[in-house]
């Protein structure tokens, strides 16, 4: 009996430790907070070549604005074309004011590709275009599960939001970027901050 509660003692110690030790799991239906996600580290070092054959990195192009928008398109599809658009003339209208619009080609890999130039011809997408790689894919995987898919950053590498897969209106757009742009606009950037 004695050797019988002795186990049974032991047993429920490390019962006991072995859940003490554990992080507690979070409930089920809590969702993440994507408004002050950071990323990862070295997110900056990310280097990344442009359209037109160009070498930058993800720090440099962050740099550029409180509020950056990556829209990932290919040029075959129909509905990635009326987002850009929008996010075009979204672009022009916030020009000046803190908010840069950079698309990534999806599947484009190599120097102005002639079918990529067309569709941003035919958008008037003028805004940077990057080359499609593996260090972006890495560096953002939800934004490669669905095109067009879009996904805001701050200046200071925070994702804002979520990653909205699906072509949206000029309507949901123009909401979205006031929105975050005036949660980040830190006014020590002046020209940034402008609103009018």
């Amino acid at each position: 009996m004695r050797k019988r509660n002795t186990v049974l003692t032991v047993l429920l110690c490390t019962v006991f430790l072995l859940t003490a030790c554990q992080r507690p799991a979070e409930p089920a239906d809590k969702a993440t907070d994507a408004d002050s996600k950071t990323d990862t580290v070295g997110f900056e070092n990310i280097k990344v070549r442009k359209l037109d054959g160009t070498d930058t990195d993800m720090n440099s192009i962050l740099n550029n604005a409180e509020l950056t928008v990556f829209n990932i398109w290919e040029p075959a599809c129909s509905s990635c074309k009326s987002e850009m658009e929008v996010l075009a003339q979204l672009g022009d209208q916030y020009s000046g004011k803190g908010v840069q619009i950079i698309g990534i080609v999806k599947g484009v890999a190599q120097k102005n590709d002639e079918e990529a130039l067309a569709v941003i011809s035919e958008t008037g997408a003028n805004y940077i275009q990057l080359q499609d790689s593996e260090a972006l894919e890495k560096m953002l995987p939800g934004l490669y599960e669905e095109t067009p898919s879009t996904l805001l950053y701050s200046r200071n590498k925070k994702q804002l939001g979520t990653v909205y897969a699906g072509a949206r209106d000029q309507d949901f757009w123009g909401k979205e970027l006031e929105k975050y742009h005036s949660k980040i606009c830190e006014n020590d950037h002046p020209a940034d901050c402008a609103v009018g």
